[in-house]
């Protein structure tokens, strides 16, 4: 009973989840070609057929398109096969079954057939299908057939006749049907122009045939009916300038044709031109500062593609701290001064893209904060390389009140050109310490009181980021110590705690996200006390471990025990994603698992008549929650050099036994000096001992922290 709403929860989302991934079921399509008695041309029809005998024989058809599936073609190499629409017909067969009826219905020859079983032909017609295929893109629909008719004599390898077609006609739609019967057409148009060649050839000879279209209108102008059926549709190709970031943020390029008119094109994004030449204008800048091509040729079904004769470019500004600072900066020609423009540098860790600047190889002077090209302070110079990305880092000092000064040092950081620009994937690392000691003689005057105490912090996050996908993962590993004049040292705080993020944003604000965080220690933790005390521990099966032991200390918690662990799915809500302020609303479908092996609790206190404690400890048993999950996650960036950072995490149990769960952790940083920051932390939680009633726990942490950035 206690799991039955769990169960027809994963139930109810699994028959969605199957609902959403299955859908319609879907059945395969079959596609004939058949005859078109409607489209005969009259004037082709023979009151006399030659007398002759002819012999049609099957299709030849390569193995990439003598198949069931109907071929899809893509601009350039790539085909694809429809598996749900396919031929319901051998082509093999059925083309020059087409073409004997077409032939028959003519009255071409005095005898034809498709198998001859004793007498020998005097001719044979014989066809190849070189394509037939539907090109399909963002573009076009367009049919194509190529394919040849040969007129051979029976028994001899000589070509008498040879009618090639390689045609391509668009589509009003794009629906298999209308493709199927468009192909239907044209094998039976093409069928008339060779039955054209044949009529020419018997009559007028091979020389006749040869030199068709200067004798087509003094043999018979009303078999040029056929030559002008509808024009083949010009054919296009694409253009291609690539991205050599590997972003959708590179700038747009323009594109020029013979009559001056001006198309725009993206970097990296495939642009689809009618055949014939152009000429292109790329870079940063204005137009005068642009690279340009001429002649640039576009062929139809290829894909043209620019060999980068340009480079890349990007500035990053941070502080010693390696904290992000929005200052704009400038880039000049360094040779004669000429500006590309200025710009502010993306903080990407809140969503901006970085500006890609495409620039000449050559040497470039970058200035901050307005200073102007002649300038000798607050600049750098970069050297941008042909076919290769690079990411400029300006290092800036600050006045303590947080006014910008100069820079420091600047280059490029990273050795891989490409993976400084592509950053989707950044790792970070920390250091925090602080270290008090205090003496006092205040109560003895000859032994004063010494207290040392010893906090650490190891930071790490690691953070991806490629749109749609946002992917976080943040460990913190927190250990300190503190010692007395009368006692030796003693673990004071160890906690380790990992959180894993995935969101995936189907909306600019909206998505799906999917979490599992952790939380242990590493030490053993004792209960202490000034005065010496009894305690009884009894496990979770009611036996006694320990009885009546007299000490000042006792054990409670094992290494790595209690192990907390939390899961969740469900929507993720962007409230705010500004430079200095994002906050996050998240509501899903959450779990969470508290393994306390060996982990025990209060469970009774008493004092005797010698004022000495009786302490009883027992087992914590482990604890399996599911429920409805909240979540509130912000940070935002205060003035007089304050971070606010909040995560509220509440689980409302399925199980109205299970009490509801509620962690608030709240963090404040202001920054003191360039190492030195003072912290102070302050966590909310709900919990319930097994003396009392439950209570809200509030942890305050405060410390000067000094901090070293390993990465």
């Amino acid at each position: 009973m206690k799991y039955r709403k769990f169960y027809l929860y994963i139930f109810l989302i699994s028959l969605f989840l199957a609902g959403c991934m299955a859908g319609e079921i879907i059945s395969p399509n079959y596609y004939i070609l058949e005859y078109y008695p409607h489209s005969e041309k009259e004037n082709l029809k023979q009151e006399t057929p030659l007398n002759y005998s002819v012999l049609i024989n099957d299709t030849r058809i390569p193995k990439t398109y003598n198949r069931r599936q109907i071929v899809i073609r893509h601009f350039g190499p790539k085909i694809t096969y429809a598996d749900y629409n396919l031929w319901g017909v051998s082509l093999t067969e059925i083309i020059p079954n087409l073409i004997y009826k077409r032939i028959s219905a003519y009255g071409i020859f005095n005898q034809i057939q498709r198998e001859f079983l004793s007498d020998h032909p005097d001719f044979e017609i014989n066809t190849s299908i070189n394509n037939i295929e539907l090109y399909q893109s963002d573009f076009a629909y367009q049919a194509r057939l190529n394919m040849d008719f040969y007129l051979v004599r029976s028994g001899q390898e000589v070509v008498l006749i040879r009618h090639n077609v390689n045609i391509e006609k668009t589509l009003a739609e794009n629906s298999f049907e209308t493709y199927v019967q468009r192909i239907n057409e044209m094998i039976l148009n093409e069928t008339d122009n060779f039955i054209k060649k044949v009529l020419i050839y018997f009559d007028k000879g091979q020389i006749a045939v040869e030199y068709l279209h200067e004798i087509e209108e003094r043999f018979d102008p009303n078999l040029t009916e056929i030559l002008e059926e509808e024009i083949p549709s010009v054919g296009k190709g694409l253009l291609l300038l690539p991205a050599l970031t590997r972003s959708d943020n590179e700038p747009y390029y323009m594109i020029v044709d013979k009559y001056g008119y001006e198309y725009s094109g993206k970097m990296g994004n495939p642009v689809p031109l009618l055949e014939g030449k152009y000429t292109i204008y790329y870079g940063s800048g204005n137009q005068d500062q642009m690279m340009s091509k001429k002649g640039i040729e576009i062929i139809p079904r290829y894909k043209r593609i620019i060999e980068p004769d340009w480079g890349c470019l990007m500035v990053d500004i941070i502080d010693e701290d390696r904290n992000f600072r929005k200052i704009r900066y400038e880039i000049f020609d360094s040779e004669n001064g000429e500006s590309f423009g200025s710009e502010f540098p993306a903080e990407e860790e809140v969503g901006e893209q970085q500006r890609v600047w495409v620039l000449k190889p050559g040497l470039y002077k970058v200035t901050i904060d307005n200073e102007p090209f002649n300038t000798y302070r607050n600049f750098t110079t970069v050297f941008v390389e042909e076919g290769k990305v690079q990411t400029l880092t300006i290092v800036i000092t600050s006045e303590e009140d947080g006014t910008d000064l100069c820079v420091t040092g600047a280059g490029v950081l990273d050795e891989s050109a490409l993976d400084s620009s592509l950053k989707k994937l950044k790792f970070s690392s920390a250091i925090h310490g602080n270290v008090n000691i205090s003496s006092s003689n205040e109560i003895d005057e000859d032994n004063p009181e010494t207290n040392i105490t010893l906090n650490t912090q190891l930071d790490n996050r690691l953070i991806y980021d490629s749109d749609p996908i946002h992917y976080t993962m943040k460990s913190l590993i927190e250990l300190g110590t503190s010692k007395s004049s009368d006692t030796d040292f003693r673990v004071s705080a160890d906690e380790f705690d990992l959180k894993n993020t995935l969101v995936y944003y189907f909306l600019k604000n909206v998505g799906f996200y999917l979490r599992a965080d952790l939380n242990s220690h590493f030490f053993k933790e004792k209960f202490h006390s000034s005065k010496k005390f009894y305690y009884t521990k009894i496990d979770k099966d009611g036996s006694t471990i320990a009885e009546d032991e007299y000490d000042d200390e006792v054990i409670i918690k094992p290494v790595i025990m209690p192990l907390v662990l939390k899961e969740g799915i469900g929507f993720n809500y962007r409230i705010l994603n500004l430079s200095r302020a994002s906050l996050s609303f998240r509501a899903g479908f959450g779990l969470r698992q508290d393994f306390n092996s060996d982990v025990y609790g209060l469970s009774k206190l008493t004092i005797d008549e010698n004022d000495i404690e009786h302490r009883t400890y027992t087992e914590l048993e482990s604890t399996n929650k599911t429920g409805t999950e909240l979540s509130l996650i912000g940070s935002f960036l205060l003035p007089f050099g304050l971070t606010y950072t909040t995560n509220a995490d509440v689980l409302y149990p399925f199980n109205k036994e299970d009490t509801t769960t509620l962690e608030w952790e709240n963090a404040i940083n202001l920054k003191l000096f360039r190492y030195i920051s003072l912290d102070y932390k302050l966590k909310l939680m709900n919990k319930k001992p097994e003396l009392g009633d439950e209570f809200l726990v509030m942890k305050h942490t405060l410390f000067l922290r000094i901090t070293y950035i390993l990465r």
